[in-house]
């Protein structure tokens, strides 16, 4: 029996990115982790920091549509990063999933 071989076509690429519905998904998984990023500032910082967390949606130069997750207060990079008279607490990043493993791949497993 043979196997099936699949080559992808990029020239549908930019169609598929412009699609209403691609783009609704996108939006609908940053909704989800705003919620959660909402739900993790009003228990850890305050109510009014869970209430400066949007979505926003965006075109990248190169065609890709992005669904980002910002907290536009001020002193957002200061929770998310830690500073020196704030802890770092991750917000985003805990509410989105993302781990350092997840990110640098060559740091999952230290030797």
């Amino acid at each position: 029996m043979s196997r099936v071989r699949i080559v992808w076509d990029n020239r549908g690429l930019e169609q598929i990115m412009r699609h209403p519905e691609v783009r609704a998904a996108l939006h609908n998984k940053a909704e989800e982790i705003a919620a959660r990023a909402r739900t993790i500032a009003a228990a850890e910082i305050d109510d009014d920091f869970a209430s400066e967390i949007r979505v926003s949606d965006e075109t990248r130069p190169s065609g890709r549509p992005v669904a980002k997750v910002e907290a536009t207060r001020d002193d957002a990079p200061d929770h998310e990063w830690g500073s020196s008279n704030t802890q770092r607490r991750r917000v985003l990043g805990r509410a989105a999933g993302v781990t350092p493993e997840t990110i640098f791949r060559d740091r999952a497993n230290p030797s």
